[in-house]
């Protein structure tokens, strides 16, 4: 069976890997970013308090609205180490692994759907 030659890669060109490694070691840790075991606890106890994936109950991503578990706490709009952003409970919403690691990280890159995500938390939270 044929199979695809390997991708051309110059030998000074950093591979993927290396590419990963260098942004996760600009950014730091998750502890040097504010995810501490004081977040750890704040997290457990509001998905204590809020246990379904809002952005499923939503169908904020074009699927269907469904009920899923929530996993994590997800910052709406990200925080990029601004500590008063970090800990604002408006700004949380619970998040099952599937939407929080997947559509919503697209939908950070561009600032108009972000908007519109938060706008819809928004209006769902009011009613």
């Amino acid at each position: 069976m044929p199979t695809m030659p390997p991708t051309f890669r110059s030998h000074r060109q950093p591979s993927v890997a290396e590419v990963k490694r260098e942004a996760d070691r600009r950014r730091g840790s998750a502890r040097a970013r504010g995810y501490t075991s004081k977040w750890d606890k704040a997290a457990k106890s509001y998905l204590s308090r809020h246990p379904l994936c809002l952005y499923c109950e939503l169908g904020a991503f074009g699927e269907a609205p469904r009920t899923t578990a929530a996993d994590c706490v997800d910052h709406i709009i990200p925080h990029k180490g601004d500590q008063a952003r970090f800990w604002d409970t408006a700004n949380w919403a619970p998040s099952c692994q599937s939407c929080h690691d997947g559509p919503k990280q697209s939908v950070e890159r561009r600032p108009a759907a972000l908007t519109a995500l938060a706008n819809a938390v928004r209006a769902h939270r009011a009613r």
